[in-house]
C-alpha cells in the first residue's frame, strides 16, 4: 500500500478505527493530545463562552483583543526571544516572515535548505536539491537563509552549526513547527533570527506564531501583509494561555514514553529512522507501515509534499499513548528489526 484514505468523524486520540478494526494511532502530529486534556477543554470552553466567535478583523483594528497580545508575550517569554507575533497559521507566518526579511533588499538572494516546508519558499525560489552538506557549503553569497528546525516527514536533524558562521546582515529563517512545543528550539547566531511555527501540532490551537527580534517584530506589525491578515480564534488562544499546565504535565507524559523507545531500541535497523528525544521514527520500507498494522498500530503512509514522491511511512508517538502500548509498540519494532 502506498497510501490510504481515512474519514473520521472526530479527532483520533488513543484509538481509530479502520477497516473495521481499532488500532493504536500513530499518525497525524498532534504529539502532546491537548485536546484530550480536562484542563484545556475546560479552558477551551471558558475561551468559547467568552469569545462566542472568531474574529475576524484586521490586525489594526481600533478593537483588539488582549488574549493576543498576552499569548504573543507567552511565546516570547517560553522561548527566550524579545518579541512574538501571531498569526491564522503557520503557513502564513513564514510567508510573512519572507515578506519582512525581503523588505531591505527586493533583490536579496534567498537560498531555501533541502526538505524545507513550503511556508518557507517563494514563487521564484525552491529547497535545493542536494545534501545538506553541499548547500552548506553554498552560503557565503546569500543575504536570507531558510530551513526546517526538523526534517518532515522524513526525520532528520538539522545541525545548525552553519548559523555561526552566519553575518548580522544574514536573515536566518527557521520553521520550527516540529520542534516547538516539545524541544528546545534556541540557535545561536550573529544573524537576524526570525523563527516561525504552526502552533496547530504540538499546541492543538489554529494558529502560528512569529519570534524575533523587538524591532523585526515591530516593523512586521506594521507591514501590509501582517495588517491585513485576520488574527487567529481568541477561544483557541485564551486555551492555549491558561492551560500552560496541562502543556507541561502533557509534555512530561511525552518525554517519558520516548525515553521507553530511546531505552528500548539502542539499536535499530537502518530502515527505521528516528531521532534521539524525538517522538517520530519513520522509514521507506514497504512493509512497516502492514507489519505495525497487524499488531495493532496505523501510522501515516503518504506522499510528502511532493504527491508523486515515494510514500513514506511516518509514525508519531504522541502523550496518548500508555506505558503498555509503549511496550507493545517497541516489542514490536524489535521484531520487525530481527526479522
Amino acid at each position: 500500500m502506498t497510501s490510504y484514505q481515512l474519514h473520521s468523524e472526530h479527532i483520533p486520540g488513543r484509538w481509530v478505527e479502520h477497516e473495521g478494526k481499532k488500532l493504536r494511532w500513530l499518525g497525524g502530529t498532534n504529539y502532546l493530545s491537548i485536546g484530550t486534556h480536562p484542563l484545556f477543554q475546560e479552558k477551551l470552553a471558558e475561551g468559547i463562552k467568552k469569545f462566542s466567535q472568531n474574529w475576524g478583523s484586521s490586525r489594526r483594528n481600533n478593537l483588539q483583543i488582549s488574549v493576543w497580545e498576552e499569548l504573543e508575550d507567552l511565546f516570547a517569554k517560553k522561548y527566550g526571544r524579545p518579541a512574538a507575533a501571531l498569526s491564522s497559521s503557520g503557513m502564513l507566518a513564514g510567508q510573512t516572515a519572507l515578506q519582512i526579511a525581503f523588505q531591505p533588499n527586493q533583490n536579496s538572494r534567498l537560498n531555501i535548505a533541502p526538505k524545507t516546508h513550503p511556508a518557507l519558499w517563494s514563487i521564484t525560489h525552491k529547497p535545493f536539491l542536494g545534501t545538506f552538506d553541499a548547500w552548506k557549503a553554498n552560503l557565503e553569497h546569500t543575504d536570507i537563509v531558510a530551513v526546517d528546525g526538523t526534517g518532515s516527514p522524513w526525520v532528520e536533524e538539522i545541525d545548525f552549526n552553519f548559523a555561526a558562521s552566519l553575518s548580522k546582515e544574514n536573515f536566518l529563517l527557521v520553521d520550527e513547527s516540529h520542534r516547538i512545543g516539545i524541544q528546545d528550539i534556541g540557535i545561536k547566531t550573529e544573524a537576524n533570527l526570525i523563527q516561525t511555527a504552526s502552533l496547530s501540532k504540538a499546541f492543538g490551537i489554529p494558529a502560528g506564531i512569529i519570534l524575533g527580534e523587538a524591532d523585526v517584530i515591530d516593523q512586521l506589525k506594521s507591514d501590509p501583509f501582517w495588517v491585513g491578515s485576520s488574527p487567529p480564534n481568541p477561544a483557541f488562544c485564551y486555551a492555549c494561555l491558561h492551560a500552560q499546565e496541562a502543556y507541561e504535565e502533557q509534555l512530561e507524559h511525552l518525554k517519558h514514553c520516548i525515553q521507553l523507545m530511546n531505552e528500548g531500541l539502542k539499536e535499530i535497523d537502518t530502515s527505521i529512522k528516528r531521532l534521539h528525544r524525538y517522538p517520530t521514527f519513520c522509514s521507506s520500507s514497504t512493509e512497516l507501515f502492514e507489519y505495525l498494522k497487524g499488531k495493532g498500530f496505523l501510522t501515516n503512509q503518504f506522499s510528502y509534499p511532493d504527491i508523486n514522491a515515494p510514500a513514506i511511512c511516518r509514525a508519531t508517538i504522541s502523550s496518548s499513548l500508555t506505558g503498555e502500548d509503549m511496550v507493545e509498540l517497541i516489542d514490536a519494532l524489535v521484531n520487525f528489526k530481527n526479522a
